[in-house]
């Protein structure tokens, strides 16, 4: 399959523009709405913050060091071909255009927030730096091009994605998790209302 590279560009800029201004709006939010958890199993909104900073921060990290690095040469197409297992994950990570999740996934143990660990609005403000970085990220992006270096994955260097997907696939599971938050955001308003 392949994909425009503006457009593409475009809607993850959008993307990120879209939970930089929800994540301003949950800054909003008394502290101990952030820490509560609505179930002893599901993760507080912090934590959801803590995990994304966790996983979306690996490939932002790489990317960063891609882009500033100029022995590590990227270039420019008008469109692009995404790596098989790129865009399965992203696939997968996405949300449906209702709303739905259609693969559940277990978290690995290494990006499960600490709930001991978790800085409330400092893990939503380090969020926000992320955001900026990715969107900093795509304008490089949209520069010098993303066809290039491989980038090795939350998983390992098992699995490494093109630099396409290396940033397609954060803002996808970032998606996923904003969507979490608001049904963990609607579960503790249930909450308080049977209580």
């Amino acid at each position: 399959m392949t994909y425009d590279t503006q457009q593409t560009m475009t809607e993850l800029l959008n993307s990120i523009t879209q939970q930089r201004a929800r994540a301003e709006e949950l800054r909003q939010l008394p502290i101990e709405s952030l820490h509560q958890r609505p179930d002893p199993k599901r993760w507080s909104v912090a934590e959801v913050f803590d995990h994304m900073n966790l996983s979306s921060g690996h490939y932002l990290d790489r990317l960063q060091r891609i882009y500033a690095s100029p022995s590590r040469r990227t270039t420019r197409n008008s469109t692009f071909e995404p790596g098989r297992w790129g865009e399965m994950g992203v696939k997968a990570m996405r949300p449906d255009a209702i709303g739905r999740i259609s693969w559940r996934m277990k978290t690995l143990w290494m990006f499960e927030p600490k709930s001991a660990r978790t800085l409330g609005y400092a893990s939503l403000d380090r969020f926000i730096e992320m955001l900026d970085g990715f969107t900093q990220i795509l304008q490089e992006a949209k520069e010098k091009g993303w066809e290039g270096p491989r980038v090795t994955s939350t998983l390992g260097p098992l699995l490494r994605f093109k630099v396409c997907d290396a940033i397609r696939f954060p803002i996808a599971h970032q998606e996923r998790h904003m969507l979490q938050i608001d049904h963990t955001l609607e579960r503790i308003r249930a909450m308080k209302k049977v209580n």
